[in-house]
């Protein structure tokens, strides 16, 4: 390929002006089928430049190589036998194309991604950040101010702020009333919660716990809407009890996990070491008791209650920053990304939802890093609207 076609190539796909000479000279080349697959692949990719390309700065190479991934998929024996040819002289003609690009977007004061892309690159994970809702009703944003900070009920109750979550002190209060806070953590969101009694609660996102600021001498007792960790202070005398919509979970001192979301079909309560005693809240007759690496599923449809062996990881490792999957529904994956970055998920097929991924995830890493790890193995691919990710199965 000499400089002369790739310069009239550049030309024709910039839209500039290109003579009937040259013209003849295109067809030429491309009366080859590998250099006519190739120049239309020029094409799709010079009108994806025009979307994508920085208005300032191109930046040719990675938008190349997106576009090499593109049709890698769907033409790989074909790039096997054109590309090889053409590569040394890819360099150059996209530079042009790129140079055209920029060129006619120039003026424009923002960068030229599209705004889908923008939306998608902005989308960071979720963080520290929760509402108190006190006692007397009042509500504070403690994600407002990350700073370590102190906060006095009416009662006497310390609540010490440590930026990423609440220590309880109830050694000064002033009653034996039993007055209750809530946490609430919004989508996008988690906290921890370390209770008057010594108990650390780990709440994740779209999740209300509701307790008392001090604990009676009978029973620790206390509300939890989504899904949180539980590493529960030991204290024989007052049995812990964390009550959900539908279950009741009775413990003395153990680490578990439950999930109890409103929209789930299922309640599932995983132990990790100890013991816990799961009931239907309805009918303690219905009850069963775990061992560590078991969970118990609530049917919340039949209220039945199951108990099965699980891979604890995979309903705790959010806490620590993870997401582990195995052979899990894309379903139940982007149900947990929806909550952490928060977002909405609409699948164009049923059968997108039902495939089956492994592996773990950090819990920290950028939406489109995520997203771009379960594109890797080429069964699904996702496209983004309005603030909502769409879900297609490749076939």
């Amino acid at each position: 390929m000499e400089e002369r076609i790739i310069d009239i190539i550049s030309r024709s796909i910039g839209g500039q002006l290109v003579t009937s000479e040259e013209n003849k000279e295109l067809e030429a080349w491309l009366s080859n089928n590998g250099n006519k697959r190739f120049y239309q692949g020029l094409k799709q990719f010079s009108s994806e430049a025009k979307k994508s390309l920085m208005a300032r700065e191109a930046n040719v190479d990675r938008a190349f190589e997106k576009h090499l991934g593109k049709m890698r998929e769907t033409r790989k024996e074909l790039r096997i036998k054109t590309f090889r040819k053409v590569l040394p002289y890819a360099a150059s003609i996209l530079l042009m194309i790129g140079l055209f690009s920029v060129m006619i977007y120039l003026g424009h004061e923002e960068a030229g991604i599209s705004k889908e892309e923008q939306w998608l690159t902005a989308m960071e994970p979720g963080s520290n950040k929760a509402e108190l809702v006190l006692a007397n009703g009042k509500v504070l944003d403690l994600d407002a101010d990350r700073k370590k900070s102190t906060i006095k009920e009416n009662d006497g109750t310390v609540i010490n702020n440590t930026g990423t979550g609440l220590v309880y002190d109830a050694s000064n209060k002033a009653n034996e009333l039993i007055s209750y806070n809530s946490l609430v953590v919004p989508r996008g969101g988690e906290f921890q919660l370390e209770l008057e009694d010594g108990t650390k609660v780990w709440v994740n996102s779209e999740t209300r716990l509701r307790y008392p600021t001090k604990f009676p001498n009978g029973e620790r007792v206390v509300l939890l809407e989504g899904e949180a960790y539980f590493e529960v202070s030991k204290d024989k005398n007052r049995p812990f009890i964390v009550k959900t919509q539908g279950i009741d979970v009775r413990v003395l001192g153990t680490q578990f996990n439950i999930s109890s979301y409103a929209d789930d079909k299922a309640i599932q309560t995983t132990l990790v070491e100890g013991s816990v005693a799961v009931m239907d809240s309805k009918n303690p007759g219905t009850n069963l008791i775990l061992d560590p690496g078991y969970q118990a599923v609530f049917s919340i449809g039949d209220r039945e209650l199951e108990n099965k062996k699980v891979n604890v990881d995979l309903y705790t490792s959010w806490k620590d920053g993870k997401f582990v999957f195995e052979q899990s529904s894309l379903y139940d994956i982007m149900n947990k990304v929806s909550r952490w970055y928060d977002v909405k998920v609409f699948y164009q097929n049923n059968a997108a939802g039902d495939i089956n991924f492994t592996g773990t995830l950090k819990r920290y890493e950028s939406l489109d890093r995520l997203l771009g790890m379960l594109e890797k193995t080429n069964e699904v691919k996702f496209f983004f609207k309005d603030n909502t990710i769409i879900v297609q199965k490749q076939y």
